[in-house]
């Protein structure tokens, strides 16, 4: 049974634009790391809920939910506004 770990950027952290302003509506896009393979990430320590891909940040900027990965996987992280242009 795979072991979930909490991300660091979850319903706690809050995303910005490059000019500051709180990042409504952004979107957090999930990959295996040096790929373009969508790599899922859950809402709970169970491993049992998965997240939305791409994760939908809310008005104020930050995810819904925590964000859980699973153990012995490495991920990468497309940070984009809502119209799907990368920021960073």
């Amino acid at each position: 049974m795979p072991t979930y770990y909490l991300s660091p950027i979850g319903n706690g952290f809050q995303f910005l634009t490059s000019g500051g302003d709180i990042l409504n509506g952004g979107l957090i896009a999930t990959y295996a790391a040096g790929t373009t393979t969508p790599q899922a990430t859950f809402t709970d320590n169970t491993g049992t809920v998965t997240a939305a891909n791409p994760i939908v940040l809310g008005s104020d900027g930050r995810p819904a939910s925590e964000l859980w990965f699973t153990g012995g996987q490495s991920y990468k992280f497309l940070l984009a506004d809502s119209v799907s242009s990368t920021i960073a």
